[in-house]
């Protein structure tokens, strides 16, 4: 019996870590070939979705540069017609049918969803001279360069695409609701001087539809753009009083609306105008005053608010810039992109809660 010896068994060597376990050649390079053939597929998709966002960029380009050809051709043309014939301006064949036809396409879908007029409308206010159509085509094409770069920056398309397209439409939208209410403070500001204005040439002797062909004629925008249109509406058979409330509603003015209800009431009981206009221009200019004045004492804290919005954005795009692969799990994972939304939301709710503690009414 003492030439009988135990031998233990590799497998029970291994699990108690005392013989490494075999790996067979084949097995390593099989899976080191199927690791790089991945990161070529993935690097060949990155590459064929960039030629592709490229391709589109540059023919949204080429469409929207034609749009802007043809703009100048008619504006050129409007002007060539005051002395001579009518002609139509020619176009290239290639570029305006392109555009013709891509700013027919985007028409249909725009009427056939019901939005044209919507957007038509909301153009008209912000004061750009856009069609609707032309319009969503610049923002697709605003769309597709950003999808091109989230995709290459990110390196996962779907992600890119889908935050493109939602970030250009938000730049797009948020940039015309930037220029109404950039417009409509503008009106705001003039609207004082604008009635003294009509104050001034009533006490001369004119009517008062006399009084806002001047303000017209004094071309202040977009002043005289709102009274030129109340003005060529009573031209058609509306009520002065009428056009002047719909300027107001347009330019979502209160001052303006009080205005209409003082000449409302002169033309029913009688009085002078003038002097009511002159009242109401220094109430207005005292509350301009009022305004400037609480949002001179809140740009502290309209400041802080800023900073504390912006600085968690701040310093997420660094660390995603400096160090990608710490920030990947944030929205590669579930609980990553659990808690990216939910920071998101958390950082609109704390604007809109700080928007409303600085915002003083005037």
């Amino acid at each position: 019996m003492t030439g009988w010896q135990v031998v233990p068994h590799p497998t029970s060597l291994a699990a108690a870590g005392l013989l490494a376990p075999i790996r067979s050649p084949a097995l390593a390079t099989s899976a080191a070939y199927g690791n790089a053939t991945a990161a070529r597929a993935q690097g060949s998709l990155v590459v064929v979705l960039g030629i592709v966002f490229a391709a589109l960029f540059v023919v949204g380009l080429l469409v929207v540069g034609s749009l802007y050809r043809d703009k100048a051709d008619r504006l050129l043309a409007d002007r060539i017609e005051r002395y001579g014939p009518r002609q139509a301006p020619a176009t290239a064949d290639g570029d305006g049918k392109a555009a013709d036809g891509a700013v027919g396409w985007v028409t249909k879908l725009l009427r056939s969803s019901n939005t044209e007029r919507g957007l038509a409308n909301r153009l008209d206010l912000a004061g750009i001279g856009r069609k609707p159509a032309e319009w969503v085509l610049l923002g697709c094409c605003a769309s597709v360069a950003l999808a091109a770069v989230l995709t290459l920056l990110l390196g996962n398309a779907l992600v890119g695409i889908l935050v493109g397209a939602l970030a250009g439409w938000l730049l797009m939208r948020l940039t015309v609701s930037a220029r109404i209410r950039r417009r409509r403070a503008a009106f705001s500001e003039q609207l004082p001087d604008v009635l003294q204005l009509i104050a001034s040439s009533l006490q001369s002797g004119f009517s008062l539809p006399q009084a806002l062909d001047a303000v017209v004629r004094d071309d202040t925008q977009p002043a005289a753009g709102e009274f030129s249109r109340a003005l060529a509406e009573t031209r058609i058979g509306a009520e002065l009083e009428d056009a002047l409330n719909r300027a107001a509603e347009r330019m979502d003015s209160i001052d303006l609306r009080w205005t209409v209800m003082a000449i409302r009431i002169q033309r029913a009981v009688g009085g002078n105008l003038a002097e009511v206009l002159r009242n109401v221009v220094g109430t207005m200019r005292e509350r301009a005053y009022l305004r400037r004045q609480v949002r001179a004492l809140s740009a502290e804290g309209r400041m802080s608010a800023y900073v504390i919005v912006a600085l968690p954005l701040v310093i997420g795009s660094w660390l995603f810039f400096r160090d990608p692969e710490y920030m990947r799990p944030l929205y590669t994972t579930p609980v990553g992109v659990i808690m990216l939304a939910g920071a998101g939301v958390l950082v609109v709710l704390g604007s809109l809660w700080m928007r409303a503690l600085i915002k003083v009414g005037v």
